[in-house]
């Protein structure tokens, strides 16, 4: 009997087993669930408070307001936009006396402690709903501040953003603030409220005053008239509806170069100030024009003498508009790099350090956000879903799916040295929390690993900077045992300290094969079968034959809980070194015999039915997906490279694996079930068996899968051709 679904609803049950098939349904259901979309720019203000690391807004507000008295209010406002209604858990630290008010109602009051003790983290929980929430802190000033902290209560793995609640700050990211006031509000703002009607002065300032509107924007923007800075770069769109000649006409004040596209197109004026104009051949759709100089009064004519419309070059927030964007200022004899700079993607050298583009409004810069759930995101069970994927399209030929897997790499990496600048501006980045923020190995090594597989075939131009980013995380930085076993001490979860996990191998070998291929440096080989003998020798359990989840550095024992995956991870990481091995390396034989008898303890341990369970060692756990799929993967590939000295039970075991996983696993739709969630650890094998439960279509499952998949049809094709080697 199927635990997940009718036993109809099966993928093996609608299609069959065969492998082919069944990937192409997976990764066109991964695909249309998580389809390519563009990041969105939303507007910052400079002025706005800072983001800690740690992802926490910190609503100082007695540091923008010195001098406020004591026993005045003041209120923080923002708007939390929610996927899905439920308790939501902040963390949360006080500067003062805060009362928070959540769609309009009180629904929490700090106390006296977190009053007095601002570097005390506490979890603040909330009943928010779907969609847009308003989120309104009153605030009281005391002799030790006014304010509060608060951040998401698990920001590696759910990072939450706040944007403008009223309706001048739609598109605006961030909290914004009031003066302070004697007497607390008699009526609470409703979301999308226009600040005049709340009685209050809001901040950051989003309008410029009457003398800087009479400015240029050049002046408004990057310093005092006429006294501005000298160049700049102004971004906008253009429409062209027809192919056809565009003239290019504009107010220019000294040497103003034009860019169509990020490409040099000539000259509008040398010196002085004076109207200048240029002919341009323009293609029918959306272009990017940039002038690098000082201009004003643009305009674009067609072939038909009518205006062209412009457009803002980039993808803003709903809620903002507006055609141009400013980035600068640059010194004489300064050329900033106009074509990266109009990806919109990096930031901008200047003289006077690193920059981003900004808007005509007050100390306000565009930011990139990922909106898309899945597409572009780095994490660690993403990192093997794209290695199933793009091993899929190898074997599929297909390539759509190529081109998605590069896309989403690309998105990734393109907006790294962004992100990193972001991180320095404002104190966190809006996306790649893990990749900005490393502190683990689940932080790089799997999604930096399946960047190296993917750059095998595909141009990922920011890829090697990233790998060589990871290779020294791992060599310097990453908590190494005497010994040179990686282990956890410096996690942001505290109970995470002072214990080694059999996950890191997979966080840590795969990459480090990966970049000794690379590098073809044999350090990067050595430190990989260091780690496959340090962690046997810490977790594996003799008796079973297979290994603990966990060794406690601390009380220097195991955990003795033999949780599925944690023994997938063992067994995949083996075969990826393996794989990539020189057969004389001096190790091989050692590393060989320990992944022989790994097999030998998992093969005792599939279950009738042909799954493996959540412990393994415990049938009455579930039957999980994401482990059998794995040692199914690493006895298929064991068969196929004459891994393993009596081959034919393995051969058997994995393709009774893949059946079960088709018949119990995988619906007709490519969704996936049974997979595990992200798990923490235990001693106890009733928390893996019983509290950590399993998730529908998890990404720590489906790439998983779909190797399965790859590695059996490649172990089938193996033995046909050695079949068909012996009638020869």
């Amino acid at each position: 009997m199927n635990e997940y679904f009718p036993i109809e609803q099966g993928i093996g049950y609608r299609m069959g087993t065969e492998v082919k098939p069944v990937l192409q349904v997976i990764a066109n259901r991964f695909t249309s669930d998580n389809p390519p979309v563009p990041v969105t720019y939303y507007l910052r203000s400079a002025q706005n408070f800072h983001i800690s690391e740690d992802y926490m807004d910190e609503v100082a507000i007695h540091e923008k307001f010195p001098e406020m008295e004591t026993e005045s209010y003041a209120y923080a406002w923002a708007k939390l936009t929610l996927s899905q209604a439920g308790p939501f858990h902040f963390q949360f630290s006080a500067f003062g006396p805060v009362t928070v008010f959540a769609n309009g109602r009180p629904v929490y009051r700090t106390n006296h402690t977190q009053e007095r003790f601002a570097d005390q983290v506490s979890d603040l929980c909330l009943d928010l709903k779907e969609g847009d929430n308003s989120l309104l802190f009153q605030c009281v000033r005391t002799p030790l501040g006014c304010g509060f902290k608060i951040g998401s209560s698990s920001y590696k793995g759910r990072r939450i953003q706040f944007f403008g609640p009223t309706a001048e700050r739609l598109g605006m990211s961030g909290f914004i603030w009031s003066q302070p006031v004697k007497r607390p509000l008699e009526e609470i703002p409703a979301l999308g409220a226009r600040e005049e009607e709340t009685g209050l002065t809001w901040y950051p300032r989003v309008r410029w005053e009457a003398e800087e509107e009479a400015l240029p924007p050049r002046a408004r923007i990057f310093g005092g008239y006429p006294e501005a800075p000298g160049r700049i770069l102004a971004a906008t769109g253009v429409f062209c509806p027809v192919t056809g000649n565009y003239t290019v006409t504009a107010t220019a004040e000294g040497r103003t170069e034009l860019y169509l596209d990020g490409d040099f197109c000539g000259i509008i004026a040398e010196t002085g100030v004076r109207d200048g104009s240029l002919n341009l051949r323009l293609t029918g759709g959306s272009h990017t024009v940039a002038f690098l100089g000082a201009v004003s009064d643009v305009r674009i004519t067609g072939p038909d003498g009518g205006a062209a419309a412009l457009q803002c070059p980039v993808r803003l927030a709903a809620g903002q508009s507006g055609c141009w964007l400013y980035a600068g200022p640059f010194g004489p004899g300064e050329t900033p790099d106009v074509k990266a700079a109009l990806t919109f993607k990096k930031p901008i050298d200047t003289a006077c350090g690193p920059t981003f583009w900004r808007v005509d409004l007050p100390d306000t810069f565009i930011r990139p956000f990922n909106e898309g759930a899945l597409y572009g995101e780095w994490n660690y069970p993403l990192g093997v879903t794209l290695y199933g994927m793009i091993q899929s399209a190898r074997l599929l030929e297909n390539e759509p799916l190529a081109r998605y897997v590069e896309g989403h790499m690309r998105k990734c990496t393109d907006f790294y040295d962004y992100c990193m600048w972001d991180k320095a501006f404002y104190g966190a980045a809006p996306f790649h929390n893990q990749l900005t923020t490393i502190d683990s190995l689940d932080d790089c090594g799997s999604f930096a690993s399946a960047l190296l597989e993917v750059m095998e075939d595909r141009d990922i131009p920011e890829g090697r900077k990233i790998g060589d980013m990871v290779a020294w995380y791992m060599e310097h930085d990453q908590q190494r045992l005497e010994d040179g076993t990686f282990y956890r001490n410096k996690s942001y979860m505290p109970i995470m300290n002072e214990t080694m996990w059999a996950d890191d191998m997979y966080m840590s070998i795969p990459f480090l094969c990966r970049y000794y291929r690379l590098s073809g440096e044999a350090a990067y080989l050595d430190d990989a079968v260091r780690q496959v003998k340090n962690f046997y020798s810490y977790l594996y359990m003799p008796k079973q034959q297979i290994m603990s989840h966990i060794y406690d550095t601390h009380y220097r024992v195991q955990t003795e809980v033999p949780w599925g995956r944690g023994n997938g991870w063992t067994l995949f990481s083996i075969t990826e070194l393996l794989a990539v091995m020189p057969q004389d390396h001096p190790e091989r034989e050692a590393v060989l015999t320990i992944y022989q008898n790994l097999c030998e303890g998992y093969l005792r341990l599939q279950g009738e039915e042909g799954m493996w369970h959540q412990v393994l060692t415990f049938p009455d756990s579930y039957p999980e997906t994401s482990c059998t799929a794995m040692f199914v993967y690493g006895f298929a590939r064991g068969v196929r490279y004459g891994w393993l000295t009596t081959p034919a039970p393995y051969a058997r075991a994995a393709r009774k694996g893949w059946e079960a996983l088709c018949r119990t696993a995988v619906d007709w739709k490519g969704n996936i079930y049974g997979v595990c969630r992200g798990s923490g650890y235990s001693f106890s094998k009733e928390y893996y068996a019983n509290d950590l439960g399993w998730n529908f279509n998890d990404t720590h499952g489906t790439g998983i899968v779909m190797l399965a998949g790859i590695e059996v049809e490649k172990m089938q094709c193996a033995e046909r051709n050695d079949d068909h080697a012996e009638d020869i």
